[in-house]
C-alpha cells in the first residue's frame, strides 16, 4: 500500500512537471514501471480527479490538485486569522470580530466571535451583503477589478441601499476612501458603535476582511483601536513552502 501510494506520488510530480503534457509510456520509461502498471495507477488517479487526459491522449494534473490546494491555502489563512483575532480579543475583551473572504461569488463570514456566543471563536458559514457591511467595502475597494464586479453583478445595487447610501456615488465615495485609508466604516452606523473593517492580504492580493466592532469607546479607545487594526493590513501571509508547511509573516517595509 505505502508503495503504491509513493509511485502515485511519483507520477503525479512527473506530470506536474510536464507542462506540455506527458504519455503513459514516458511515465513508464521515466519511473522503470511497466505499462500496465502505470496505466492501473493512472486509471486510478484519475477517477479521483488527480489526473487528467488531454487532447492527444497526453496527461496534465486534475481539477483535484487545485482543490486539495485551495483547501491548504484556506485552512492556513484561518488559522492566520484566529491568531489576529486573540490578541485583539485580549486587549478589547467585549470586542465582536468577524473574519470573512470573498469565495468567488460572494462575501462568506467564515470565523466569528461575539459576546453573546461567550467570546469563542467560532466556525461560522454566512453570507455577507456587500452594502450593508464594512467587509463589503473592503473587498469592493481592494478586490481585482473583475471580481469587484461579479460581486456587484450578484448584489445589485437596490432601493434599499439607496435608502441607506442616498446615491450609489455615495457608496463609490466610501469605497475610494477605504482604499487610500486602508479600512472601512459606514456613515450610517449610530454614533456609539465603533465598526471598522480592515483589509487582510496573501502575496499582495486581497486574502480576507476583518470586522471589529465594539460599543461606547472613547474617542481616545476608538482611535488606539484603529492604530492596532492597521497595523494588521501591513501583515502578508506568505505561501507555506513544500517541505515546510508553516505560515510565515513579513512586514510590508
Amino acid at each position: 500500500m505505502i508503495q503504491s501510494f509513493s509511485r502515485c506520488i511519483e507520477i503525479l510530480k512527473i506530470v506536474a512537471d510536464s507542462p506540455d503534457g506527458i504519455k503513459l509510456a514516458d511515465i513508464a520509461r521515466i519511473t522503470k514501471l511497466k505499462y500496465t502498471t502505470v496505466h492501473n495507477f493512472v486509471s486510478s488517479m484519475m477517477k479521483e480527479g488527480m489526473i487528467r487526459r488531454g487532447e492527444g491522449h497526453v496527461l496534465f494534473l486534475g481539477p483535484m490538485v487545485t482543490d486539495l490546494h485551495n483547501r491548504r491555502r484556506h485552512g492556513e489563512l484561518i488559522r492566520h486569522a484566529r491568531s489576529i483575532m486573540l490578541p485583539l480579543i485580549r486587549r478589547y475583551p467585549e470586542t465582536n470580530l468577524t473574519y470573512s473572504r470573498f469565495t468567488g461569488t460572494q462575501i462568506t463570514a467564515f470565523l466569528n466571535r461575539s459576546q453573546e456566543l461567550m467570546g469563542e471563536i467560532r466556525a461560522a458559514k454566512s453570507v455577507l451583503p456587500p452594502y450593508q457591511t464594512v467587509a463589503g467595502l473592503v473587498f469592493l475597494a481592494f478586490l481585482p477589478e473583475e471580481d469587484a464586479m461579479i460581486l456587484r453583478g450578484n448584489f445589485p445595487f437596490t432601493e434599499r441601499n439607496l435608502a441607506e447610501w442616498g446615491t450609489e456615488k455615495a457608496l463609490d465615495d466610501a469605497v475610494r476612501l477605504c482604499r487610500e485609508r486602508q479600512y472601512a466604516r459606514l456613515p450610517f452606523d449610530p454614533p456609539e458603535m465603533s465598526r471598522i473593517g480592515i483589509p487582510l492580504f496573501h502575496k499582495g492580493r486581497l486574502s480576507g476582511a476583518l470586522t471589529c466592532t465594539c460599543l461606547n469607546l472613547t474617542a481616545k479607545e476608538e482611535k488606539g483601536l484603529l492604530n492596532e487594526l492597521l497595523k494588521l493590513t501591513g501583515e502578508v501571509v506568505e505561501e507555506p513552502s513544500g517541505e515546510n508547511l508553516f505560515l510565515e509573516k513579513n512586514h510590508l517595509t
